[in-house]
């Protein structure tokens, strides 16, 4: 198999790699998709430095490496939020807005200091970016309800989910449709 070479043969790639290890229940798996992410957003960094698909990736794969690495993961997701910066400066549109949604569910479910970069309140600005950037996309309504729900309002974060549901079952081909549909109908059920 030859390997990817183009920016987005490799940014693919690395949503791949994301994707099987987010259903890999396996650690060792998820550590050597970790290390195959990281090594393809660096050959994608090499190949183009400033693009937001690369910078993207190259927070994703440190996501995923925070994920394999647990006792590191506090360093690398601060490295992961310069990424998203970067990316979403590049482009605060690519991948439906999806550095500023990205940012927002690092920093709301992420230990807050002195064990992470978690900040809940941070976090529900980075959501309203990615929904005020691609307000019909489901994974930024469902962001913007986790950061809500997070912060305290419930009956916003309830609001958003619903918004997040209608979304979805707007969108039928759509891939990610069922798993959508089945975050916005969890947060609809919780108090």
């Amino acid at each position: 198999m030859v390997a990817p070479r183009s920016t987005a043969e490799l940014a693919a790639a690395i949503d791949s790699a994301a994707a099987r290890s987010d259903a890999e229940s396996d650690s060792k798996i998820r550590a050597e998709l970790a290390t195959q992410a990281v090594g393809d957003a660096d050959a994608c960094l090499a190949h183009d430095p400033q693009a937001a698909a690369c910078l993207y990736g190259r927070a994703v794969a440190r996501g995923l490496n925070a994920r394999a690495h647990p006792t590191h993961a506090g360093e690398i997701l601060s490295s992961m939020l310069e990424d998203l910066s970067r990316a979403e400066s590049a482009d605060a549109n690519y991948d439906e807005a999806g550095p500023a949604r990205v940012r927002a569910l690092v920093l709301v479910r992420a230990p807050g200091w002195p064990l992470g970069p978690g900040d809940p309140e941070a976090g529900l600005v980075a959501a309203r970016r990615a929904v005020a950037l691609r307000p019909l996309y489901p994974p930024n309504l469902l962001a913007l309800a986790e950061a809500l729900s997070k912060n305290g309002d419930g009956s916003a974060a309830r609001e958003s989910y619903a918004r997040a549901r209608d979304a979805a079952l707007a969108l039928p081909n759509a891939a990610g449709r069922d798993r959508w549909l089945r975050e916005a109908d969890q947060g609809l059920q919780r108090k």
